[in-house]
C-alpha cells in the first residue's frame, strides 16, 4: 500500500500538478494582452478638440475611461486607491496653446506599482498620441497657413517613424511566460519526487542502481514536458517554431540533469521528508533568479555568477527561443553543459552511497550495530 501511494505521489507531482496549473495558467492568459485598462482622464480644455483626444483612448480596446476628475492631482489619488492604473492630463487652454504654437504638453501618469499595466499603456499610449499630434498639426497648417490637406500631411509626415516587435507583436503573456514556467513546475515536480526515490536495501550494482532510477524519471520528466509543450501549442496557441529534434534532444538532456541532482539529493539526505524539502528550497527559487521574467543583465554579479550555472536557465529561455523564435543561439554549449551537470552529479551520488555503505559495513563489523532509515 505504501508504495503505491508512493507511485501516486510521484505520479501527481511529475503528471498531474504541472498539468493543471499549465492549463489553469495558459487559459488565465487567453486574451494574450491586458485590455479596459481603468483610466481617468482630467479634461482641463473643454473643448471638441481636446474631447476628441479622450474619445481615441476610450474607444481603444486596451483603456476604459472609468473617471473624469476635477483636478489633475485627482489622478495620483485614484492611482493609490487603485481604481485606475493609467491617467491622462489634458492642461487648461491646451488647443488655445496649440494654434498659437506654444507647444502645449499633454500629461500622461501610469501606476509603477504595476509594471504590466505600465508596460501596456505606455506603448499604446504613445503610439495614439503620435497620432492625434500628426492629425493636430495637420489642422493647425490647414488653419493658420491655408494649406491644403494633402500638403499639409506631407509636411507632417516629412519624417516617418515606424515600430516593429518581432516575433511577438501582439505583446502575447502566454508566448513569453507559459514555456518557462511550465518548465519550471515541472522541473519541482520531477526533483521532488526523485528526491526521495532511493531505497536503503543491499544492492548489487551502485552504479546500475543508482542509473536506473535517473533513466527512470529522465522519461518521466521528458514526456511531461513534452506533453505540457504539445497542451501550449495545440489548444493555447503558443507557436512552435523550431526543430522537433532539437527540442526533445535539449529537453531529455534537461530532464536527466534535474533528476541526477534530485538522486544526488536522495543520496545525501536519508530523511525523506527532509529530502523534499531540500529539493524543494533549492529548485522552488530557479525561474526568478536564472532571469527568466526579469533578465539576468539586470542583477548584481552575484546573482549573474550563480544563475548561469543553474540547469533551468539553460534550458527555459532556449525553450522560449525554439517556440517563439525558431532556433537557439548557444544549442551545442547549453547541451554540453547539461551533459556535464549529469555526469558530476551522478559521480557524486556514486561517491556518497558507496561511503556510506562502506561506513555501515564497518560499523556492523565492529558490532556498532545498524544504522536506520527515517521515512
Amino acid at each position: 500500500m505504501n508504495k503505491i501511494k508512493k507511485y501516486i505521489m510521484a505520479f501527481s507531482l511529475i503528471f498531474i500538478t504541472p498539468l493543471v496549473v499549465n492549463v489553469m495558467l495558459c487559459y488565465m492568459f487567453s486574451d494574450h494582452q491586458l485590455k479596459e485598462i481603468p483610466t481617468a482622464v482630467y479634461l482641463g480644455d473643454n473643448t471638441q478638440f481636446s474631447r476628441s483626444i479622450v474619445s481615441y483612448f476610450d474607444d481603444n480596446e486596451m483603456f476604459d475611461v472609468k473617471y473624469y476628475v476635477g483636478s489633475p492631482y485627482d489622478i495620483e489619488k485614484l492611482i493609490v486607491e487603485n481604481k485606475v492604473r493609467f491617467g491622462l492630463i489634458i492642461p487648461d487652454d491646451f488647443y488655445k496653446s496649440l494654434k498659437e504654437y506654444e507647444s502645449p504638453t499633454i500629461l500622461t501618469v501610469y501606476d509603477g506599482s504595476q509594471l504590466p499595466y505600465t508596460s501596456f499603456a505606455k506603448a499604446q499610449a504613445a503610439e495614439t498620441l503620435m497620432t492625434i499630434k500628426g492629425g493636430a498639426l495637420v489642422k493647425v497648417l490647414q488653419g493658420k497657413l491655408n494649406i491644403p490637406f494633402d500638403q499639409a500631411k506631407k509636411i507632417v509626415s516629412s519624417i516617418g517613424i515606424q515600430t516593429r516587435m518581432l516575433f511577438n507583436p501582439t505583446r502575447n503573456y502566454t508566448n513569453y511566460l507559459m514555456p518557462g514556467f511550465m518548465a519550471s513546475i515541472v522541473q519541482v515536480g520531477l526533483v521532488i519526487a526523485a528526491s526521495v526515490s532511493i531505497d536503503r536495501e543491499k544492492r548489487r550494482s551502485m552504479i546500475t542502481y543508482l542509473g536506473s532510477k535517473i533513466l527512470v524519471y529522465t522519461i518521466l520528466g521528458f514526456i511531461s514536458l513534452m506533453l505540457n509543450i504539445y497542451i501550449q501549442t495545440s489548444v493555447f496557441d503558443v507557436p512552435f517554431r523550431g526543430s522537433i529534434k532539437q527540442l526533445m534532444t535539449l529537453t531529455f538532456v534537461f530532464s536527466m540533469s534535474v533528476s541526477t541532482i534530485a538522486i544526488f539529493i536522495s543520496s545525501v539526505v536519508w530523511d525523506k521528508i527532509k529530502a523534499s524539502q531540500a529539493a524543494a528550497i533549492l529548485f522552488l527559487p530557479n525561474s526568478i533568479m536564472i532571469g527568466y521574467t526579469y533578465p539576468l543583465i539586470g542583477m548584481n554579479d552575484g546573482y549573474k555568477f550563480i544563475g548561469k550555472y543553474i540547469p533551468l536557465q539553460h534550458y527555459a529561455d532556449n525553450l522560449r527561443d525554439l517556440m517563439v523564435k525558431g532556433y537557439i543561439i548557444n544549442y551545442r554549449d547549453d547541451i554540453r553543459y547539461l551533459i556535464c551537470v549529469t555526469v558530476l552529479f551522478y559521480i557524486l551520488a556514486i561517491v556518497v552511497e558507496i561511503f556510506r555503505e562502506n561506513r555501515i559495513s564497518k560499523k556492523k563489523s565492529s558490532g556498532e550495530g545498524e544504522i536506520i532509515e527515517t521515512n
